[in-house]
């Protein structure tokens, strides 16, 4: 009611009877509050139609004992999100997942389902803050159009709204909704070292944990992902939210989609700009040497004015327009020199492949690591059956308690941290040859390396 009272405003401002006309006042009002909640039951369809399609994101740590060869979870982070396929495709932010040895996500139906990191954004030197997970557990799932959206003709000032789960208040799977407008476009933003360029701003609550959740507009069609907010006391909502705009996430979407474990990068010309002083463009202070522009020719001093025939007035509009696009897209950028224009084409690259630093991140993707499928104890450097967990590669193999593990690949086991190590560049699928002891006889049997998520106890 506090957001459709600013509505109230606007509908009473339009009302010009006279005030000495009590009887025509009052009709006017009553037919103005009859406008405010015709709107807001339009608004409550609109949310009501999306909803289903709004997820709950958990993030879970892996944590193996080396004593026992248990494996519990432990929630690290949370985050929102929305389901973009029937199949269960679903949009999240790459820093919500990122790390994660297990993930679920909680839909409004009640369900938990199981989420695989399918592909994403955070490859290269400056990463991308997009990811797509794929929800196992059911057949099919209600969905958004992540095509809808026209953004080319979104304004400021038009109402938005977002869905998610703000500390984690939605872990029940209803996500929460809060409404504002949007404030702008083609913004600039940066945060625990993932890019935002070109992204929608709004004054709509986005707080921690409405990260990778739906921004929708009052038809209830997708504009973008939230992501990052904007505050100075705390982690806290100041009115500053932004959000990178489907038709950005578009660009990847259509490569992401492709292929299971898909990494892309941002794509960079090599340049670092500044808005020109005393003309429109944005003025180049510096070309990387063997970036995709010093090899086609531009130098510092030249002023791009326009990115695949996209006027660039600043640097703003540079970072907006031709800072957000995916590592090899084919651009043509023409910049002034000396009063003459020139034209450059080329693609744009991982920066990494012209920039040379020691502090790249290393990837990390869950589920890396293949799982015997049983707990065990230590007597005296001898390691034996503790349990074997059922539709595991141990169940499989037939071990049972109190078998002694004596090799695995033929490497002697004499400690659980021993078959950590032997087993921790191994995949799920692989196979290991276990020899063990059982009755005084050692015998060998082959083992299907399971998922270690498939037998960890969650906390």
């Amino acid at each position: 009611m506090v957001r459709s009272a600013w509505w109230l405003v606007l509908l009473l401002g339009s009302i010009t009877h006279a005030e000495d006309d009590p009887a025509a006042r009052r009709e006017e009002l009553a037919k103005a509050f009859e406008q405010v909640r015709a709107f807001e039951a339009e608004l409550v369809k609109v949310v009501a139609k999306v909803a289903p399609t709004v997820g709950a994101v958990s993030n879970f740590g892996t944590m193996l004992d080396p004593k026992t060869g248990r494996v519990r979870m432990q929630r690290r982070g949370a985050g929102s999100g929305v389901v973009i396929s029937r199949e269960g495709f679903f949009l999240t932010n790459v820093h919500v997942v990122q790390g994660a040895g297990y993930i679920t996500v909680t839909l409004p139906d009640g369900k938990i389902y199981p989420a695989d990191l399918f592909a994403d954004t955070s490859e290269g030197q400056v990463k991308g803050d997009i990811a797509v997970l794929k929800l196992r557990g059911a057949k099919s799932f209600p969905f958004v159009d992540w095509r809808a959206a026209d953004l080319k003709h979104t304004r400021p000032g038009e109402l938005v709204f977002a869905m998610g789960n703000p500390y984690s208040h939605a872990s029940d799977g209803t996500p929460v909704v809060t409404m504002g407008i949007l404030s702008g476009k083609g913004r600039a933003a940066s945060s625990r070292g993932y890019l935002y360029v070109g992204v929608l701003q709004t004054d709509a609550a986005i707080n921690p944990g409405n990260s990778g959740g739906p921004l929708f507009n009052s038809s209830g069609e997708l504009l973008g992902i939230n992501g990052l907010m904007q505050s100075r006391a705390g982690r806290s909502n100041s009115g500053i939210g932004f959000a990178i705009p489907m038709d950005q996430v578009r660009l990847f979407l259509k490569r992401l989609l492709r292929r299971e474990g898909e990494a892309m990068a941002y794509g960079s010309h090599g340049l670092e700009v500044e808005t020109a002083e005393g003309e429109s463009g944005a003025l180049v202070r510096h070309v990387h040497g063997d970036s995709p522009a010093d090899q086609e020719g531009i130098r510092r001093g030249d002023v791009v004015i326009s990115v695949n025939g996209k006027r660039i007035r600043n640097k703003a509009d540079f970072l907006s327009k031709a800072a957000n696009l995916p590592e090899k897209t084919f651009v043509r950028v023409t910049y002034m020199r000396r009063r003459k224009k020139r034209t450059a084409a080329y693609r744009v690259v991982d920066s990494s492949e012209f920039r040379v630093t020691s502090n790249q991140p290393k990837r990390y993707r869950p589920h890396e690591a293949g799982y015997l499928g049983l707990h065990w104890r230590l007597a005296r450097n001898l390691v034996f059956v503790e349990r074997v967990l059922s539709n595991t590669g141990a169940a499989k193999a037939k071990l049972a308690p109190d078998d002694r593990i004596v090799s695995i690949d033929g490497e002697t086991v004499e400690s659980g941290k021993r078959i950590f190590e032997l087993l921790s560049f191994r995949t799920p699928g692989e196979k290991v040859k276990i020899a063990y002891e059982r009755g005084g006889r050692e015998k060998t049997v082959t083992l299907v390396l399971c998922d270690v998520q498939d037998a960890a106890e969650i906390e």
